[in-house]
């Protein structure tokens, strides 16, 4: 790893003094108010990658394949050393981070969590994916397609969202100059894994309807709502343990009660991908 990576965001600013990224790499001021009406004033940076955040990685991805036993702690080791492309928001000097996005090439790291990771989608494409032979030709070249993790915690402020999806395009626009050998700047597809919800009323009205409705669905990140309106190859199950209501805070709705959850995945061309982070933008300022 050399030092140009490490400093990624630094050599940006230095490059061009009137980039974004030089006033998005000031602390965000959020303001919460608790039961007792105190105000609690939080001050966010976005951070490159590093190993200090290795553990607080590992805590949002151990539920990735819901609960299936991987291997995380690789996942993680790779996540955090991979600092040309990856956004964490965190607290200056802290070592735990709120949420991050990172894109990893699946055709180029040599892993056994990201095997796991495959034969999951593979597994679940065969049960469930009416467009599984068009997944399939997709991954018939896989140096193509890069896995996006796009974790946080729940009430993560929404105004910090767009934020982390546009450090994700500085990143790729700064490869392509800086590195444009690099395999990460030679992806068609990102691959998505993630959560969504229905409430227990409506899938009992909906279970007859086709299940391609997104309006029917409540997403634990509201951006997926925005992406999959793009997507190529979309497919949804319910999740392990899903018998059992589950809330979620969603930015989209606010009346949580009592929920079905499902797994969520989808292939989205990156050039779609960059073009809809806007719309997150929009959706924020609603």
């Amino acid at each position: 790893m050399n030092q140009g990576n490490q400093d990624k965001r630094k050599q940006r600013d230095y490059e061009d003094e009137d980039s974004e990224e030089e006033e998005i790499e000031q602390p965000i001021n959020v303001h919460n108010k608790g039961d007792m009406e105190e105000e609690i004033n939080l001050d966010f940076v976005f951070l490159d990658p590093n190993q200090k955040q290795f553990h607080s990685i590992k805590s949002f991805i151990n539920g990735y394949l819901e609960g299936i036993s991987f291997k995380s702690s690789e996942l993680a080791n790779i996540i955090c050393d991979q600092v040309e492309l990856g956004t964490m928001v965190g607290q200056e000097d802290e070592d735990n981070v709120f949420g991050f996005t990172t894109i990893l090439n699946i055709g180029e790291i040599k892993s056994n969590a990201i095997g796991e990771i495959l034969h999951y989608v593979d597994t679940k494409s065969q049960q469930y994916n009416k467009q599984h032979q068009q997944l399939q030709h997709i991954f018939q070249t896989p140096k193509k397609i890069g896995l996006f993790i796009n974790e946080r915690i729940l009430n993560l402020a929404p105004q910090l969202v767009p934020i982390l999806h546009n450090q994700l395009k500085e990143d790729i626009n700064w490869l392509q100059k800086e590195d444009p050998s690099n395999p990460l700047t030679n992806l068609d597809y990102l691959l998505v894994i993630t959560k969504c919800f229905k409430d227990n009323d409506q899938q009992k009205q909906t279970q007859k309807k086709s299940t391609s409705d997104l309006n029917d669905l409540i997403f634990q990140k509201f951006e997926d709502y925005v992406f999959l309106e793009k997507s190529v190859v979309s497919f949804r199950f319910l999740s392990e343990g899903s018998k059992q209501t589950q809330q979620v805070s969603d930015y989209m709705k606010t009346d949580q009660e009592g929920q079905i959850c499902y797994r969520l995945i989808y292939l989205i061309q990156l050039k779609d991908y960059l073009a809809q982070i806007v719309n997150i933008e929009k959706y924020v300022q609603q």
